[in-house]
């Protein structure tokens, strides 16, 4: 099959995490055969070509997008988190050429409500707000005009019930489909007891909906516990809160904090020294990296919130509420007491990822879908 990938973003040496959950895609895809044409859709770009991880990557603006799926005839278009500045392709790709876009979230969702806090920054907030509301803005007056070849695709039932909350009505054609994980490169390995002390926090820190200031308030609370000399926790990341988010923990001992990037394959490598993954979140469509490490047999330490429950639970979790710093320190606590729940449920995260969000089950689900 030819298929042309039209994506807000893609990896790059200097990017490392932008829309990493596409590239798994292409790399699948094209283990299978199928011949995978990427486009970066981007409003300016500073390169035509360049290659990532052996894949070769045009960067196009919409307009430049619509022209080469014109000229190649695919068999199929996939666009992974469009929006208004799509509207070139979602509306003027020819009929017999199925597309179906790949919604995360802040494409439809209100996501600045929780990615921004209007009191600690006004001009992130309002520039935010300004952008959810031009895109949904969008798609309320491409309902009465829906392309007939034209799909939608959510990561998960929350973030399509979410959309359809924001747009004012259910949209005309949708499906469900979660981004799919690797248990090739994020392998299991049973942990031993000793694991559930080494807690492992790998987030972006570009917005408040990673919610990695609960993580420091958790660690703070921790501070006084008996236990809590025992712990080791690691945090990478990078974004514009990193320094603030981090500077109440960055004098403990066993707190260790490094602002970088960090590969895939370095990922599934800290994977494998941990045995808890700390990931609390205000909002997740799905939240691709906690799935990534429970398939390694880490235990999440989340909140349930947003499409959480969709894809973790109290079996293979631990499951705070919203906000509830104190419960995310007390679920780590509760790991370290005990033991044996802590080996319970780093084997039923493994096995729910292997058996509802496995490359090898989705992938082929996914192809079906945008077949024509």
């Amino acid at each position: 099959m030819k298929i042309v990938i039209v994506s807000r973003g893609y990896p790059s040496a200097e990017r490392l995490y932008n829309h990493g959950f596409v590239h798994r895609r292409v790399l699948a895809y094209r283990a299978l055969g199928h011949e995978v044409t990427v486009i970066w859709r981007h409003h300016r770009p500073p390169v035509d070509t360049y290659e990532f991880d052996g894949v070769p990557v045009k960067v196009l603006t919409a307009p430049q997008a619509l022209e080469h799926i014109l000229q190649a005839q695919p068999d199929t278009v996939a666009l992974h988190a469009p929006g208004d500045d799509f509207a070139e392709v979602i509306e003027n790709v020819p009929h017999h050429i199925p597309v179906n876009g790949w919604i995360y979230g802040a494409e439809i969702m209100p996501f600045y409500q929780v990615t921004e806090r209007e009191g600690h920054n006004a001009e992130r907030w309002n520039k935010a707000r300004a952008t959810f509301e031009r895109r949904i803005a969008y798609w309320r007056s491409l309902v009465g005009r829906w392309p007939a070849n034209f799909r939608m695709v959510f990561v998960s039932q929350f973030s399509a019930d979410e959309a359809f909350r924001a747009v004012g009505c259910e949209l005309p054609r949708w499906t469900v489909s979660p981004s799919p994980v690797d248990t090739d490169l994020f392998r299991y390995e049973e942990r031993s007891a000793d694991h559930r002390f080494e807690v492992l926090s790998i987030r972006p820190f570009s917005d408040w909906r990673y919610a990695n200031d609960l993580s420091a308030k958790a660690i703070c609370m921790m501070a006084d516990h008996q236990l809590f000399d025992r712990f080791r926790f690691r945090f990478y990341g990078e974004g514009h809160l990193f320094d603030e988010m981090m500077e109440p923990i960055r004098n403990f001992a066993n707190v260790f904090v490094e602002r970088s990037f960090v590969t895939q394959s370095q990922v599934a490598e800290l994977h494998r020294s941990a045995g808890v993954f700390l990931c609390p979140t205000r909002n997740d469509a799905q939240g691709v990296s906690r799935d990534e490490a429970m398939s390694s047999g880490l235990v999440p330490v989340t909140n349930a919130v947003g499409a959480v429950p969709e894809f973790a639970d109290p079996s293979c979790a631990i499951m705070a509420p919203g906000e509830d710093h104190v419960a995310l320190a007390q679920g780590m606590l509760t790991l370290a007491r005990k033991p044996e729940i802590f080996l319970a449920k780093s084997r039923a995260a493994a096995t729910r990822i292997r058996e509802t969000l496995a490359l090898g089950a989705i992938v082929p689900q996914e192809l079906a879908l945008i077949r024509p």
